[in-house]
C-alpha cells in the first residue's frame, strides 16, 4: 500500500535548514561535500517514489544544487501563495497549487500505486502532519549541531505523535532513520 512518507535532512538539535535558509550544511551531499553521501538504498526509493511534495523555499534553496540536472523523475507539487503555470524544468514537472493538502490530493492521484514524498520544507511537513496524512518519516541526521534556522517539527497541531523506529542505516556522515507514524 502506498505510503505519504516525509523524507527530510535534519541536524541533531532539529534544524531542516541552517541561518537564512542555509541547505549546504545539511544538503552537503548534494553540493560537493565529500565526506558525506547519501546510502543508495535511500536515495533509489526516494527515485521511486511516484510525487513529491515540497514548498517554494525548498524550490528556491535547491536550484543551486540541481543546477541543470533532471533530478525528479516525478511530477513535483508546490504549495504556494502566488499563482503560477506548472513549469517543466530540468525535465521535471513543477506544479504550483494553493495549499499543502491540495499538493497531497494532487501528488496521491499522479503517484498512483506508489509513494508520495514530501521533501524537506518544514513548513509543508507540519502542515500535513497536523492534518494527519504523514505515514512514515525518513529522517536523513546529519552530525552537526546548527544552533539556529528552522526546525523541522516546530508547529504541530497535535501531539505527541507516536513513531515506531522500522529501519537505521549509517551512511558517510549521515543517519538515515525511518519511522512508521502510529496513527
Amino acid at each position: 500500500m502506498p505510503q505519504v512518507v516525509l523524507y527530510a535532512s535534519m541536524s541533531l538539535d532539529g534544524f531542516a535548514t541552517g541561518p537564512d535558509d542555509d541547505l549546504s550544511v545539511l544538503h552537503g551531499w548534494a553540493f560537493g561535500d565529500t565526506t558525506m553521501q547519501m546510502h543508495p538504498q535511500v536515495g533509489n526509493e526516494f527515485l521511486n517514489a511516484g510525487a513529491v511534495i515540497f514548498g517554494a523555499r525548498t524550490l528556491r534553496a535547491g536550484d543551486a544544487a540541481w543546477a541543470g540536472e533532471d533530478v525528479f523523475p516525478m511530477p513535483v507539487f508546490v504549495p504556494t501563495h502566488e499563482a503560477r503555470e506548472p513549469v517543466i524544468r530540468n525535465g521535471s514537472l513543477f506544479t504550483f497549487v494553493d495549499s499543502a493538502e491540495d499538493a497531497l490530493t494532487q501528488a496521491v492521484q499522479a503517484a498512483g500505486d506508489r509513494d508520495v514524498y514530501i521533501m524537506g520544507s518544514p513548513n509543508v511537513a507540519q502542515q500535513l502532519f497536523s492534518a494527519g496524512t504523514v505515514d512514515a518519516v525518513e529522517l536523513a541526521i546529519t552530525g552537526v549541531l546548527l544552533g539556529s534556522g528552522i526546525k523541522l517539527f516546530d508547529h504541530l497541531a497535535h501531539t505527541p505523535i507516536r513513531l515506531q523506529p522500522t529501519r537505521v542505516i549509517p551512511s558517510r556522515g549521515i543517519t538515515h532513520v525511518r519511522y512508521n507514524v502510529q496513527h
